[in-house]
């Protein structure tokens, strides 16, 4: 069990651990030999990228896939230039709710149409729509949670 040499008795509590002289490995050397390391010096600028990026979003455009595609106004439901969110406005989906929705889950059509149903089902029984979709999300489009968060604020 513990080779050929046993383990050295222990006046303490613990575990002690003997690895056989086959499985050692010899330390790494110290670090202070490697000398200085050549440090790069570039800043990315993450702001800039992402005000591109989201500029380019709300063009219609994508990025890296040439020049920009020409897209014709098909649908009376239009109202933003994503589209993605004009793709699921115009499956009949609410129209208030499918940019919150978008933005929150990205091109998810299941958790789209959970958060679009809630959110038009508590509109309907007379909650507020910034109440409904911070809930909504709160919950992850749970509606009987949704609906006894909002019944316990009430009472």
């Amino acid at each position: 069990m513990y080779g050929r040499n046993p383990p050295p008795p222990s006046s303490g509590f613990g575990i002690r651990v003997f690895i056989k002289p086959e499985y050692r490995i010899t330390p790494p050397p110290p670090f202070s030999r490697l000398g200085e390391i050549p440090r790069s010096n570039f800043n990315f600028d993450f702001e800039f990228e992402r005000n591109y990026v989201l500029t380019e979003a709300v063009k219609g455009n994508s990025i890296g896939d040439g020049p920009p595609k020409v897209t014709e106004s098909t649908s009376s439901y239009e109202s933003t230039a994503d589209p993605i969110v004009n793709k699921y406005i115009a499956a009949g989906l609410n129209k208030e709710a499918v940019p919150l929705a978008v933005a929150n889950y990205g091109d998810n059509p299941t958790k789209i149409k959970e958060f679009a149903n809630g959110y038009t089902r508590l509109l309907e029984m007379g909650f507020s729509s910034n109440n409904v979709a911070e809930v909504l999300l709160m919950y992850d489009n749970d509606m009987d949670k949704a609906l006894a968060h909002f019944l316990n604020i009430a009472s």
